[in-house]
């Protein structure tokens, strides 16, 4: 063969070879890569006003959201209240949810897009079930790793439908979160301590601890009828205890009926005329709190309003604070202050 005749076959194969090459990617990207942009769910936006509980689970966990007149509770949270602005998010991102192209058919496949059954072994998958009020299924998704944007692009998600088939990755802002913590109102009251006056901190075994602030101007809180020989150890602690009302949140929540409150309280008084009680009570050897506000007759009214709100959140239920916020909240005299060296 000539130099000539070699060249010229040569330059035929590898077309042919680049032609077949082509022609499988296109068939591949037929069935895997096509980019569509559909929604995931074409009628539920059209259909949320009818969504009457959406539950979310993985293997481990599940929270049922359920729609209560204007709002949402957390139904395996005793019933409380939910934060509405996430559930809405929650809806939204669902309805907005759109496809960016098909992945694998291949149920050995799923588990590496974390889109596999929940109940396969070691399984990250999570599911999201849209409800209406009769218990007919609006949506339900199998959600499995996120990816993240880059360059402008949006966030996405890899999902399936739990039936099986293919598995899609899809433009998504789902946070579909399955621990009832993540959904609860966990607002209690939210006093900052520029406005505390006073805190008086009654103890079970008697007695009782007072800081307080002259002015609301000033910064520093004092112990009041500090005894003789006593010295504040750490002014930022004092201060702390003044703050704990402070954007206060709960880390659980179950209702107050059958709790017997302790006879010893904690009362925080503001310049402005909010009053604050806390009670306490022991259950399970946990601390559990309680909360009522009451505004002084010649406070304003957004301070009438702040109290009524406080209540109408609290009443009928305890709530379990972080373990430091409790201990702010009972501090002694001892935690505060301590003995000068010489002093009898």
């Amino acid at each position: 063969m000539t130099a000539r005749g070699f060249w010229i076959l040569f330059v035929v194969t590898l077309l042919a070879v680049g032609a077949a090459g082509h022609a499988a990617w296109q068939r591949h990207a037929a069935a895997i890569g096509s980019v569509s942009a559909e929604p995931v769910f074409p009628n539920l936006t059209d259909r949320l006003n009818e969504v009457a509980a959406i539950q979310l689970e993985d293997r481990r966990d599940s929270v049922t959201l359920v729609r209560a007149g204007e709002g949402w509770v957390v139904e395996n949270a005793h019933n409380y209240p939910a934060r509405g602005e996430a559930v809405r998010a929650l809806l939204l991102a669902l309805a907005d949810m759109r496809i960016v192209e098909a992945k694998t058919e291949r149920p050995e496949m799923f588990a590496r897009l974390e889109v596999e059954p929940l109940d396969a072994e070691e399984a990250r998958s999570r599911r999201v079930t849209v409800l209406d009020g009769a218990g007919k299924v609006l949506a339900e998704l199998i959600v499995g790793k996120k990816r993240f944007g880059q360059g402008g692009q949006p966030d996405a998600h890899y999902v399936r439908r739990p039936d099986g088939g293919q598995a899609f990755l899809a433009e998504s802002r789902l946070d579909p979160r399955t621990e009832a913590i993540d959904w609860l109102d966990r607002r209690i009251a939210d006093v900052s301590r520029g406005r505390v006056k006073q805190v008086v901190i009654d103890h079970p075994e008697g007695g009782s601890l007072t800081v307080a602030k002259d002015s609301r101007e000033g910064n520093e809180f004092r112990i009041v009828d500090l005894p003789e020989g006593m010295k504040v150890e750490n002014q930022f602690t004092v201060n702390a205890t003044a703050g704990t009302l402070d954007k206060l949140v709960f880390d659980a929540v179950m209702p107050a009926e059958g709790i017997a409150l302790q006879e010893a309280v904690t009362r925080y008084t503001t310049f402005d005329g909010l009053a604050v009680t806390i009670g306490f009570a022991e259950r399970d050897g946990k601390l559990w709190t309680r909360y009522t506000a009451a505004a002084l007759p010649d406070a304003a009214d957004e301070v009438k309003a702040e109290a009524a709100e406080i209540n109408a959140r609290a009443e009928g239920w305890a709530y379990r604070l972080a373990d430091f916020k409790n201990e702010q909240l009972r501090r002694k005299l001892e935690d505060l202050a301590k003995k000068q060296e010489g002093s009898s």
